[in-house]
């Protein structure tokens, strides 16, 4: 019986990795705000930088959701202070098209649900691009709300 689950990322992940990386930044290039937020937001650097960041700091949970053991999906997520209080920050979290049915996000969700739990966080925020209904539905699933917009004018 095929299963998701999610599990912290490792350093023989860093191949998969890199692939599913390429295919989030080649999948966002389309939206709207997606050139905003890889200015100001995004992580930076190349992929496998940015494994080396998120799996290699203690700031930072790196995620892999994976079905039949497989990885389909990151969720990097960062420590940070809100209200001078230890939260989680989604940096980025990236399912592959193909495999958006199956849980995958879910099961990354709840690991980083169990992570937050364990270090007693006070919150879990992110972001979502404007347009992106499927991920701001999917952060409304974990009862993960707006609390503010973001807006710009180009000059």
């Amino acid at each position: 019986m095929p299963i998701e689950s999610a599990r912290i990322a490792e350093q023989n992940d860093r191949a998969v990795f890199v692939s599913l990386y390429t295919a989030s930044r080649d999948e966002i290039a389309g939206h709207k705000g997606a050139d905003l937020w890889g200015r100001t937001r995004a992580l930076t650097g190349t992929a496998s930088e940015v494994f080396d960041m998120a799996s290699e700091h203690q700031d930072f949970i790196c995620i892999l959701g994976t079905y039949n053991d497989y990885p389909f999906g990151f969720l990097i997520a960062e420590w940070v202070a809100i209200y001078d209080k230890k939260s989680l920050d989604i940096r980025e979290v990236f399912v592959d098209s193909e495999m958006r049915s199956v849980g995958i996000g879910e099961a990354m969700m709840l690991a980083l649900f169990d992570q937050a739990e364990k270090f007693a966080a006070f919150s879990i925020v992110s972001r979502a691009l404007p347009g992106d209904r499927e991920l701001k539905n999917f952060f409304e699933r974990f009862k993960i709300t707006a609390r503010i917009i973001e807006v710009e004018r180009k000059l």
